[in-house]
């Protein structure tokens, strides 16, 4: 005597009106899909919270300015003044051969100057300021 066994595929799968459950491979990736996603979920709100929280009342910047150098094409200036507390800031110029350029990072007032590798010039500058 032959007997077939249904494991909820073919014609008796069809007929039976069950749904065929997934094999445990697709049932653990799924759940390992779930847990990363939450996980990363939790790290995003982790690592947002004391971003939210992090700037001191204390920490001001007053007036910040930068443009290019009167006279030169590759030469960029940048200046704040009102700088306070743990307030820090620095000038960022983009060059046109593709280059950025950063100055170092400034605590207080002050002005400084960047220039572009010869022979690229200035496209644009910005101060980068951190509260």
């Amino acid at each position: 005597m032959i007997t077939q066994h249904s494991r909820g595929t073919g014609d008796n799968a069809a007929t039976s009106g069950r749904v065929p459950a997934l094999p445990k491979a697709a049932r653990t990736a799924r759940i390992r899909r779930r847990s990363t996603l939450i996980g990363l979920l939790a790290a995003a709100a982790a690592l947002a919270m004391p971003l939210a929280v992090s700037q001191p009342a204390s920490a001001s910047v007053g007036a910040c300015y930068s443009g290019v150098d009167s006279g030169t094409t590759n030469w960029a200036w940048g200046s704040c003044t009102g700088v306070s507390g743990s307030s820090h800031w620095r000038l960022h110029v983009s060059c046109t051969l593709g280059s950025t350029q950063y100055s170092s990072w400034f605590y207080g007032n002050g002005r400084t100057d960047v220039q572009c590798p010869w022979p690229s010039n200035v496209r644009s500058t910005q101060i980068d300021i951190i509260y």
